[in-house]
């Protein structure tokens, strides 16, 4: 009896599915690259429930004739190559022929296609893989394809989905990519039946960076060119001031194909040395044209990665050509004259890797920028106990309510404790030396105030105080696509905060209130700055943990800066603030807001016992 056996063609394709559709984006990808490639000026992407029960994409591309496209759902059937020599000079996005078949074969799918010219379009109705129906319809030129129930017989993979917000996170986190890759063409995304955002058609990079990021990212950027007999290489690379703690916001394009390249990522770094702070990662758009033929993009399934015949020569020239134009900016290192504006409140040190700052420089400014101790002001419930929930770790985002965890943390300060404390003096515009009966206690004045800072934001969100403070003006959010998805889907969070938000203009957001302990700050940077760093972080699953999750950054966002300097006034009415809180002795992120040095241990220091 033979143990070999031939697998079933809707096997196959389930296999191949299994490597090329991870989850909904993986459809969303797949689709849209062939509206791409179908000459399409004009695509929409409509999904339902973050896209597992429903993803459609829609273009105004040239369509597809009902003989091509019924073989365009077969596995390895494809108008993009044709022979062994066109595999090694790849023009298009697609080229494989199996994305239909694959998506088809995990999905209740629906094609319908049209010609310029042709009475009526083409439907196609497969389920799991087996055809169903071929009919004509009515519709206008170009495609429309359905994907109902992603993995409704693969019920293995359906599981590892993640929350709705996680998989339309991933959606639109790759559609900025591709409207960053193709200003020329209009993307409007919809979920849920509602417009998360819409980008015009015929836009340059230079716009369609404003529509995605801000004006503000817009007039941040630094133009980069070089052209080259071998390759051409254009874009933008953002100034020290809009550096970010991960790589997020760093895209390269190869012939207009989004690629991971760790070596061009760090290239660009290597030119901005002395420029960033340590930790810190440039912001870049790069855009590389070069003879498919120089390049090999058939080396990953889903074809992020590509080798290219001469990688040094292309390394070398995104090095000197980013660093060229650094130079021309006349852009002044960190830690000089231009720290203060070049370490905006919007990008403080990330929290993950600490808040030092070598000397006196950076982080002057900003938060709270009132005078002496109105700074610290504002009084608390007094809250001093609820109940803790087990919290899961994953990496969904956020929203819901918070952790309260306020147990005594083990670091305690000997006699009087922070009642009694007196600041004597500030050193570095980072630590306060202040005195009790007992001996020297130096604080952390980040880390402090960012505890102070959460429990102000948490009784705010309890409801056991309401302290709006509304704008003068009105205040336009204009934020990247991706992070104002996660803005709106945690919307009533922020407003139990204390924000009032309304839908804006143009995929935006209008600010009107903030809350209270927020009003000396920039609103619209602090909010901005929360949802840059929640977007790349790893944030709990639980409703509960990624409220609190809100809660540390905003209160780290806000908070007084490392290096900004106090007056005696401001330093004690900052431990007159701890006074009132529990757990002051830790910041949110748990590490230790202050240290003692007892009389006791001094003299022992000074052999005087």
């Amino acid at each position: 009896m033979s143990i070999i056996k031939i697998l079933s063609e809707t096997l196959v394709n389930q296999i191949a599915a299994g490597e090329v559709i991870e989850r909904p984006a993986s459809c969303v990808k797949e689709l849209v690259e062939n509206s791409l490639d179908s000459g399409a000026n004009s695509i929409t992407v409509e999904v339902r429930d973050g896209g597992r029960t429903f993803v459609k994409v829609s273009d105004n591309g040239s369509g597809m004739s009902r003989g091509d496209a019924g073989k365009a759902i077969l596995r390895h059937a494809t108008s993009k190559i044709s022979s062994e020599q066109d595999l090694w000079k790849i023009g298009t996005m697609g080229f494989r022929g199996e994305a239909l078949a694959s998506i088809a074969s995990v999905s209740r799918f629906v094609l319908k296609s049209k010609v310029a010219g042709a009475a009526s379009g083409v439907e196609i109705v497969i389920e799991g893989g087996d055809v169903k129906t071929v009919q004509d319809c009515g519709m206008s030129e170009g495609t429309q394809i359905e994907v109902h129930d992603l993995f409704f017989n693969t019920p293995a993979r359906a599981k590892y989905l993640k929350k709705d917000s996680t998989e339309i996170g991933h959606i639109a986190t790759w559609l900025n990519s591709m409207a960053l890759a193709r200003p020329e063409v209009g993307f409007t995304l919809i979920h849920n039946d509602k417009k998360s955002f819409q980008l015009p058609s015929g836009s340059s990079l230079e716009r369609r960076i404003a529509d995605v990021f801000g004006t503000a990212t817009k007039d941040a950027m630094i133009p980069i060119f070089y052209g080259g007999t071998d390759f051409g290489l254009s874009g933008f690379v953002g100034k020290p001031a809009i550096s970010r703690g991960g790589s997020k916001y760093q895209y390269i394009f190869v012939n207009r194909r989004p690629i991971s390249h760790y070596l061009i990522a760090y290239k660009v770094k290597e030119a901005f040395k002395s420029l960033l702070m340590e930790g810190e990662n440039p912001v870049f758009i790069l855009n590389i044209e070069i003879d498919p033929g120089l390049i090999d993009v058939n080396v990953h399934p889903r074809k992020v990665e590509i080798r290219f015949e001469d990688q040094q020569r292309i390394l070398e020239v995104v090095y000197s050509s980013v660093k060229a134009a650094l130079e021309k900016s006349n852009l002044t290192p960190l830690g000089v004259t231009e720290a203060g504006r070049y370490m905006s409140d919007k990008f403080p040190v990330d929290s993950s890797r600490g808040s030092s700052v070598s000397g006196g420089g950076g982080y002057s400014g900003g938060a709270g920028s009132g005078s002496g101790s109105e700074r610290f002001s504002g009084d608390f419930a007094g809250v001093n106990s609820f109940p803790g929930t087990d919290l899961q770790v994953g990496n969904d985002h956020f929203g819901g309510t918070p952790n309260f965890d306020r147990e005594q943390g083990s670091l305690d300060i000997q006699g009087g404790g922070v009642t009694s404390l007196k600041a004597i003096t500030q050193v570095s515009n980072a630590y306060i030396v202040a005195q009790n009966e007992d001996g020297l206690v130096l604080i952390d004045q980040h880390a402090a105030h960012e505890r102070v800072r959460y429990f102000e934001l948490l009784d705010q969100f309890d409801g056991k105080t309401k302290n709006v403070q509304p704008l003068l003006m009105p205040e336009d959010l204009k934020l990247p696509l991706d992070e104002l998805t996660l803005l709106r889907d945690n919307l009533e969070t922020f407003e139990k905060l204390g924000f009032e938000l309304s839908e804006g203009p143009d995929n935006s957001m209008v600010l009107y209130a903030v809350p209270s302990v927020l009003s000396g700050e920039d609103a619209v940077e602090v909010v901005g700055g929360v949802l840059d760093d929640i977007a790349h972080s790893s944030a709990p699953t639980a409703k509960q943990g990624r409220t609190e999750t809100i809660l540390n950054y905003m209160s780290c966002r806000s908070a007084v800066k490392f290096g900004q300097k106090l007056s005696i006034d401001e330093m004690d009415a900052l431990l007159r603030q701890m006074e009132k809180i529990d757990r002051p002795y830790t910041c949110p992120h748990g590490r230790p807001t202050m240290i003692s040095l007892t009389f006791g241990e001094l003299e022992k220091m000074f052999g005087r016992k």
